[in-house]
This record gives structure tokens, sequence and C-alpha cells, in this order.
């Protein structure tokens, strides 16, 4: 696929040079290559620039020689005056540096991004290098406007020495050949002789050499029997120099090569060279001056002339500079040519963005003292001639509108609109297709900005703007904001509410002429357990009387049965804003209530309550009794309707409520004690039963927890006759805050007791199995000394006083 697009001499030799530098390819193939393919037939002349290029600085980046190159390309057939021809071709290019890869597009994002509107943080050097000059980036990119050797001979193409000319004739008569151009200009043709050609261009060279050809052995030429093709196998080298570029030197370059690309070569101009009047010298003669704003801006390329051997390129110093820079299509420095006026300027950057200011454009300008400001009104683009160092900085239009007015509210088409003469209320509501039905037309708010900015607002009657009334129906103002009020906004949110035996009680949007038996429906139905009267308490009104009325409401009531159906000699009511409606139960139904077991128990799960007052020994006896290893201390009740924040344990009044809240454990839980249930059913040890109660009765659990002010928190092993102070000792002794006094246990069951003190007596409670000894902490002690220094300072403090007050008082 590659050898498609190349000629096959060219690919040949690039593969062989890329393997050579070590660059990225294929190896494998790059190695058959070689193995089985010659350079015999390679001419360098057919390497463009770019190519020759890319050659020199894999050299730089490899650590191989030209020697060794030389001695690899010749192994492969390469002859040695192409080598020779390559190395001299490689020299042009020693004081060449990498080029810079961005294209024209990033370029001028670049550009965009770098101008700001504050002329005064301008400097003209740090412009340069960021490529603001206008054309700097055709030439960021060195093979941008490079020539390509690749193409067919130009029939304007100069014929000179060095060149070879390929001669094929065809048709009665067949021959072809290959002549090389000599340094006196001619060719020498088998059979015919010495044609001169140099100085010709390729067409003419032809025709003058198949005019000598028909003359002598070749007769068929003139009969046309045969015929002649002339064109160039090899296109010589020349010498070309540059000045003034950012690469200037002497280049070794191909006869095609055209100025534009010996200026890509060459990098450009220089940062202070000029883009308008670059000359093109031959033979010590300038023979063209060259504006590469024609060819930038127009796409002309009629300056883009071929070089000849020893041409030079001469860019001098650019003479005037301006800067553009702000609301602007391409900000940058622009170059000036003599005669333009700021138009012009405008026309080269790109014009105006559309954000831009275009009334006026500020101008700083350099008076050779000082800086200097002018305002170029619209009126002189056309005339203002720019001077060399003027920033011209366009402005970006006022963030404010000139014509907008807005309306909100309960019309069909709220939105913004444009202010026109004479504009009145009546106006913008036509606009919005009219008020919709729940419009207030009493009042609506016009907001209004004051000259000073300060809003104002002023009321307007709708009802008569819209009639014609000249009060009412005022002019509108730039900024104007009118609000149409809805009545469904202006009343309260009326509701109603159910509450009772029905399926969705709660409260609902009140509606003219709504029943009952409508907010029933709405609510979902009875439920199985209604009960068929209904009572609708009514907000007490009592407007005519001053004096507070002890009645809050008024009921009414109703009789419905089960199809919603009013009975005999009751009617539907119609209620009012507010109406509470009540549906009761049914005397005697009651949902039947369930009750957990868990545990070691014998038959664990759910029960239902038989009775009201069925208690924990009744549901312990149909569970089938306590099991081998329940632990009858440690049973208690989970119960829903007891708050986490406000249990009680029972009988522990001295437990301090902080001390409570550092026990988690008992939350939720209520304390049962199961040996006493089980001795004396129906005592009250023997709890009362409520629906969702769970009955825990739990395995004997042998171990004990220690906490608090401890010095290592510990679990241990319970074992009869464990007491507080082994508990203590196990948990490595308690802290220097610890107060032991205050020390409790809380047990598996969710009880607590604390330790009591009687004089120099001290009681601890008695340790169980699945108990948690807790040792509160106080503050933090202060040492002695720290102490007896607060007390002196206060002393002190007080003999001060003392001193203070009795000098006083002589």
């Amino acid at each position: 696929m590659i050898e498609k697009l190349f000629p096959s001499s060219i690919f040949k030799f690039t593969i062989l040079v890329l393997v050579c530098l070590g660059l990225s390819i294929n190896s494998t193939k790059a190695q058959a290559f070689l193995n089985t393919k010659d350079l015999s037939q390679f001419k360098v002349e057919m390497l463009t620039e770019a190519d020759i290029s890319k050659i020199k600085e894999g050299l730089q980046g490899s650590e191989l020689t030209l020697d060794q190159l030389k001695t690899q390309a010749t192994a492969k057939g390469l002859p040695a005056a192409e080598f020779e021809k390559l190395k001299t071709r490689l020299s042009a290019f020693s004081n060449t540096t990498n080029a810079i890869a961005s294209k024209l597009e990033t370029v001028e994002s670049n550009r965009q991004q770098s101008v700001t509107s504050n002329a005064s943080s301008f400097k003209e050097g740090e412009a340069v290098a960021n490529n603001l000059v206008f054309g700097s980036e055709l030439f960021q990119n060195s093979t941008s406007l490079a020539s390509n050797a690749n193409i067919a001979t130009p029939l304007n193409y100069e014929v000179g020495p060095n060149d070879v000319l390929k001669v094929v004739l065809y048709g009665i008569q067949e021959f072809a050949t290959e002549l090389k151009v000599s340094y006196e200009g001619s060719v020498t043709v088998p059979n015919v002789g010495v044609i001169r050609v140099a100085g010709l261009t390729i067409e003419a060279a032809a025709n003058k050499i198949q005019q000598q050809m028909a003359r002598t052995a070749y007769k068929t030429l003139a009969s046309g029997e045969s015929k002649l093709s002339v064109t160039l196998s090899n296109i010589r080298t020349i010498h070309i120099t540059i000045i003034g570029a950012k690469r200037p030197g002497t280049y070794d370059v191909s006869s095609l090569t055209t100025l534009f690309s010996a200026l890509s070569i060459a990098g450009g101009p220089s940062p202070i060279g000029t883009y308008r009047n670059i000359e093109l010298l031959r033979n010590n003669q300038p023979i063209r001056k060259v504006d590469l704003y024609r060819f930038i801006l127009n796409g002309d390329q009629s300056d883009n002339v071929g070089l000849k051997d020893n041409d030079v390129i001469r860019i001098p110093a650019y003479q005037n500079r301006v800067e553009v820079n702000g609301q602007i299509k391409r900000p940058g420095i622009f170059e000036l040519g003599g005669t333009e006026k700021f138009k012009n300027i405008l026309e080269y950057a790109g014009g105006f963005d559309a954000a831009a200011y275009t009334e006026n454009v500020k101008v700083i300008q350099k008076n050779g003292r000082e800086l200097q400001v002018k305002d170029l009104s619209k009126t002189e683009f056309a005339n203002y001639t720019p001077q060399g160092g003027d920033v011209f900085v366009v402005s970006k239009i006022l963030d404010r509108y000139q014509n907008r007015i807005k309306l909100t509210g309960a019309v069909y088409r709220p939105d913004t609109y444009e202010l026109t003469e004479g504009m009145r209320v009546s106006d913008l509501i036509k606009k919005a297709d009219g008020l919709k039905e729940d419009a207030y037309t009493g009042g609506a708010q016009l907001f209004r900005l004051k000259p000073n900015l300060v809003r104002e607002m002023l009321s307007i009657n709708l009802s008569k703007a819209l009639a014609g009334d000249k009060t009412q129906n005022i002019y509108l103002q730039r900024e104007d904001e009118l609000y149409v009020s809805s009545v469904l906004d202006l009343r309260d949110s009326f509701n109603v509410k159910i509450y009772g035996e029905v399926h969705n009680p709660g409260k609902y949007d009140y509606a003219d002429s709504m029943t009952v038996k409508d907010l029933i429906t709405l609510s979902g139905g009875t439920t199985f357990a209604a009960n068929t009267k209904v009572e609708v308490s009514r907000l007490f009104k009592n407007e005519q009387s001053s004096v507070q009325s002890n009645t809050i409401a008024t009921l009414f009531t109703t009789e419905l049965d089960a199809n919603l159906n009013f009975v005999e000699g009751n009617k539907n009511i119609v209620l009012q804003p507010y109406d509470v409606v009540s549906i009761t139960r049914k005397v005697g139904y009651t949902e039947p209530a369930l009750v957990s077991i868990t545990g070691q128990v014998n038959y664990s799960g759910k029960y239902s309550l038989l009775t009201r007052t069925e208690r924990v020994s009744d549901v312990i006896k149909r569970a089938g009794g306590l099991i081998g290893d329940a632990y009858a201390k440690g049973a208690f009740i989970k119960r829903e309707s007891i708050r986490k924040d406000t249990l009680t344990l029972a009988k522990q009044d001295s437990l301090t409520k902080a001390n409570f809240k550092e026990s988690p454990d008992n939350v939720q839980n209520i304390a049962l004690e199961i040996d006493e249930i089980i001795k004396h059913p129906g005592s009250f040890y023997d709890l009362v039963l409520q629906d969702k109660d769970e009955v825990v009765i739990p395995k004997v659990d042998n171990k004990v927890n220690i906490r608090g002010g401890v010095l290592r928190p510990v679990t241990i092993s319970y074992y009869e006759g464990l007491s507080m102070s082994e508990c203590i000792s196990a948990a490595g002794g308690i802290t220097e805050n610890a107060r032991r006094n205050k020390a409790y246990v809380v047990y598996f069951n969710g009880r607590a007791k604390r330790t009591r003190s009687f004089g120099l007596l001290r009681f601890n409670p008695t340790i169980e199995p699945g108990s948690e000894v807790v040792l509160p902490e106080g503050e933090k002690r202060k040492d002695a000394m720290t102490v007896i220094l607060q007390y002196v300072t206060i002393l002190a403090q007080i003999g001060t006083s003392v001193a203070t007050l009795k000098l006083l008082t002589k």
C-alpha cells in the first residue's frame, strides 16, 4: 500500500534510513527488504525538503554517523555520487532547529486566548513571542509551504546544468536515453550531436531537441510517424540565501523550490522581520518585492515565483505595526503597508465579533514621550490613518437590554417582550394572548426602575386598563415588569380532613359543593369496622360578637349504611372549608392482637391474645414453658410503645439519668422476673401484654463485661461468687478519674443496681451471668499544687482590694 503512494526508489531509501537510524518501524519487513532489494536506481533529487528535514532530525537523534550510513547504503547498491548529493543536501540543514508542530487552528485559538482588552498590559515583545504577528502561523510548520518534487515537470521550468533529461522516442523509430545537462548548458544526443538547452524552458528544450533529431537520424519525427517525449529525470540542486528569517542561512534546495516554500524552510520572517516588503534579489539586483498579505488575505500566489541558483531572499525589519485586540475575530499584530486606514486593519483582523461594541474603538497612541488615548468613532474608521505602535481596543457591548419588558403571572404567554414606541399596558397583555380565566384584574403590580435605578412598584387596575382608562393603561418603559396575580393565589388553600375508619384518612383539598359522601369516597371508603354514624365538626364563626366564645366548633351528624347510602331520616351534608369528618369504630369490634415469644421455650412464635388481660405467664404456658438452658433472670419484653429516651428501670430510682444513658442495652426493654411470674401467676410481676409485644427468654450467658473508668475494658467468664472487686482487677484497675463509689451493674434483662455506701461500708451489687459492670468517670482531677496556686491568687486579689479600700477611705 505504501509503495503505491510513493515512488519505489524513495520508499526504499526511506526504509533504509529509518532502519539505520533505529526509528519505530516493523523491523521484520525492513530486514526482508534489505535482504532482497537494492538502491542502485535511487535518485536523491526525488527527495522533498520535508524528507531531507526528517532524515536530518533522525541523524541528530541517533548515534549513527554519516560514514556508518554511507557504508550501509552503499552495501545496498546506492551509488557513491548519489550519497554525496544526499550529504550536500543534509549539510544545508546544519543550522536548522526543530519546527513547531502546531497547526494554524491551534495558533489561532492561542491568539484568541492570549489577547485581553486591557491595552495597558500590552507588551509588543511578549506579543511577538506569543505568535500574535499576523501571518506567523503560516510558518509554524516547516512543511506547510514546502514544494513537492513528486509532480509533473512544469512547462515553464527552466533547464540548467546538472538537470537530467529523459528522452523517449516512440512510433516507427524507438529510442530512449537520459541526457545530463553539462556545466556549459548543453546535452549530447547520440547520432545527433551537442544541443544547447540551458536557459530554455522544458517545453522549449523539448522542441529544440526534436527539431535537431528530425534533421539528422530520426527523419520520422518530421513526418509525424514517430513522437518524442522529453521530461526531467533528475532535478538539479540550487543554492539560495535567506536573510532576516528565523533560520537565516544558505540552503541547497530543489530547483523546483518557490519563494514561499523557501521562506517556510527558513521558518518565515524573524520576530522583527517584515511581511509586507520582502525582496527577491537575482544577480545582486532586486527583481521582485513580495507582500505576503496578498497571499494570506486573498490567496494570491503571484509572488510565489520559482527560484534560481544563487538567488537571495532578503527580509528587512518592519517599518510600522499596530495591534488590535478585544472583541475582534482575529486579534493580533498587523503590519502597515503604507496607505491603510483603520477600516483596512479591521478587515485584516476579520472584523468585529458578535459581542463587539461597534460605535467606538479606543486607540492608545505613543507620541514619543508618553501614551495618549483617542476615541475613534464609527464615522472615522474609513479616514483614520494608523500610526506605528497604535493599539486598537474593541470593547464589549453592555450587559443590558435596550428595549426589554417582562410579563409574568396569570397570562397565556408569560415571557420577555420587545418594547415598541407608544406601547401601553393593554398592548403588552394582547401580545401575551390575553389574561387567563383566573387572572385577578383588580390590581396588577408593575415594577419599574427609577432614573437612579431604585425599584418602585405601581398598582394597575387591569379591568380599567383594558377598558381604555389612560390613568391605568399607562405607557411602558424599558425594563418594566408586569405581574398579574391569580385569584387562586389570593385565597387560602382550603382543605377538609377525615379521620377514623376509612382506608386513607388525612387531609384533602376542598372543592365547592363537596359532600360528606364525596370525601368518604375520596378517602377510599369505610373499613369493615366502621360505625354507621358520621360526625362533622365545623369551625365556629361568631363574627358579630366582640367577646371570645367558649364554643370552638359546631357538630353535625348523619348516618350511612355499609353501601354508603344514607339511613332514612339522614341527609348528605355539604362540607365547608376546614370541616373535620370523623367515623368511629363499631362497639365491640377489636382487631386480633398478636404477641411473640422467642428464645428458650418449647414453642416459640406468634400468639394471639385471647383476652384484654392476658399476661406473660399465660403466653409462657401456651409456649410449652421454658427449656433447660433458659436464663430466667435475663428475660425481658420489647415493647414498641416505649420511647427510647423515657424508659424507666423498675425499682431503680437511685440510678441517675446520666448513668442510664450509658446503658444502651436497656433501651426498649422491660425487665421480667420470670421466677416470680411462674411462682405467682397474676401477681404484679406478671405484666399484662399488649399488641406487638415480644417476650424474650435468652440463653444463659456466662460472660461479664467491664467498661468505663478502667484501664482496659474487658469481657471475662462468669463463675459463682464473682465480685465487683474481682471484675475491676480483671480490667487492670480503675483510672485516675473513675468514680468507684458510683459503680453500677446492668443485668441481662435491663435492670441496673448501683453501689451503695454507708459510712465506711460499701455494698456492691451482685454479679450475675450476662451482667455489665460500669464505672462512671468524672472530670479530670487537678493536682494539689494547681489548687494551692489558685487559692493563693484569690487571697492575693482579696488583700489588694482591701488595701485599696483602706487608702480610699482615709
